[in-house]
C-alpha cells in the first residue's frame, strides 16, 4: 500500500453517560491509501459511526477521545483546532456521504443554494465557477436536467435521486478523502445497487479515496479493495477484501460472513448480542461469543497479529505462529 491518506492507529474513545463511562472504541486501527476504497463492516453497535464522527470532529460533547492518533495528510486531527477542523479538513478536504438523504437536506432551501454553500464556505472559486463545476457534477451522478434540479426542493427528489445530490456535494471541493457512511441504508434494493455502482465508479474516475461504513459482506465484495471488521469497538481483522472473503481468519469474521445469504445453504446466526461497551467483557470483546475462545482470550487484550500480504487479525490462536503486526 501507499502511503495512507489516513491513517488511525490505537484509537479509543469513551462516552460519559448516565449509567457510566461507555469505552465506545478501544484501539480501533485503519489505514486509506490514496484511490483506495476501504470498507468498514460489523453489527450495528460496534462502533462504526463513532470512527466516523471521530474522523470528522463532531464527536458529541460528552465524548473524547482518550488515546491513539488520527493522521489525515499528515496532519494529526486528534488535536486540531475546532476552526481548522471545519474550515481546512471537514467538508473542504474530507467530503462526506451521510446516512439518510431524507434528513440530510433542508427541505426550505432549493437543492442548488445548499450545495453552492458548500463550495462558499470551505473557499469558492467563484459563483459561476462553483455553479458550472456542481452542474457537471450532477451530471456526472446522472441527475437530469441539473440546471433545472438546481432550483428544485428535495421533496421533488425521490431518495435516490437525493444521495445522488450530496454525492455530487461531497465531490464539489474535490476532497482527497470521502467518508461514506451505510449511505444506502435508506434506499431499496434496486437504487442502493445503482448507488454501489456510481461511488465505485466516482472513485476509480477521480483517484478519490474512501471509507465506505456498512453491515453488508456483499457490499464489500463488490466496492471495496482493502476491509476493516470491527466488533464492540475493537478491529478484529484487516486486510485485502478478497483474501478476507475466501479465508476469513478472526472467529468473528468467520461468523459474520457465514450470516450472509450468498455464502450459506440456509441462514445462520451469532449466539448471543454485542456486549455493552459500559463495562465490557475483558481481553477480547468477542470471546463470550466465541465458539474457539480459551483461558487466555479473557486475560489481557489480543495481540494484532500479521498473516502477510497486508492482512491481519487480533486473536490469540494466531501469537504462536506468526510475528506481531
Amino acid at each position: 500500500m501507499s502511503d495512507p491518506v489516513l491513517e488511525i492507529r490505537d484509537l479509543s474513545v469513551a462516552i460519559r453517560t448516565d449509567e457510566g463511562v461507555a469505552e465506545v472504541l478501544d484501539r480501533a486501527c485503519l489505514e486509506i491509501a490514496t484511490g483506495e476504497i476501504v470498507g468498514v463492516v460489523g453489527e450495528s453497535g460496534c462502533g462504526k459511526s463513532t470512527l466516523v464522527r471521530s474522523i470528522l470532529g463532531v464527536l458529541p460533547a460528552a465524548a473524547r477521545v482518550t488515546a491513539g492518533s488520527i493522521r489525515f495528510a499528515g496532519i494529526e486531527l486528534t488535536t486540531l483546532d475546532r476552526r481548522s477542523l471545519t474550515r481546512e479538513i471537514r467538508g473542504r478536504r474530507i467530503g462526506f456521504i451521510p446516512q439518510d438523504p431524507y434528513l440530510a437536506l433542508n427541505p426550505v432551501f432549493t437543492v442548488g443554494t445548499q450545495l453552492l454553500e458548500v463550495a462558499r464556505w470551505h473557499g469558492s472559486a467563484g459563483r459561476h465557477a462553483d455553479r458550472t463545476r456542481l452542474v457537471a457534477l450532477l451530471r456526472q451522478v446522472q441527475i437530469a436536467d441539473p440546471e433545472a434540479a438546481l432550483k428544485r426542493y428535495p421533496h421533488q427528489f425521490s431518495g435516490g435521486q437525493r444521495q445522488r445530490l450530496l454525492i455530487a456535494g461531497a465531490l464539489l471541493c474535490r476532497p482527497e478523502l470521502i467518508v461514506a457512511d451505510e449511505p444506502t441504508t435508506a434506499l431499496d434494493v434496486t437504487t442502493q445497487q445503482q448507488i454501489i455502482e456510481l461511488l465505485g465508479a466516482l472513485a476509480r474516475d477521480t483517484g478519490t479515496a474512501m471509507l465506505f461504513v456498512t453491515h453488508d459482506f456483499g457490499v464489500v465484495a463488490q466496492l471495496c479493495d482493502r476491509v476493516a471488521v470491527m466488533y464492540a469497538g475493537q478491529t478484529v481483522e484487516r486486510g485485502p477484501s478478497a483474501a478476507i472473503l475466501a479465508a476469513p481468519q478472526h472467529s468473528y469474521t468467520r461468523l459474520l460472513l457465514d450470516c450472509h445469504p450468498d455464502r450459506a445453504a440456509s441462514l445462520a446466526g451469532i449466539p448471543g448480542a454485542v456486549p455493552s461497551v459500559i463495562g465490557p467483557p475483558p481481553g477480547c470483546r468477542f470471546h463470550p461469543r466465541c465458539p474457539s475462545a480459551r483461558a487466555d482470550c479473557r486475560a489481557a487484550p489480543p495481540p494484532t497479529v500479521s498473516l502477510g500480504a497486508g492482512h491481519d487479525t487480533a486473536c490469540v490462536l494466531f501469537g504462536d505462529r506468526v510475528g506481531r503486526a
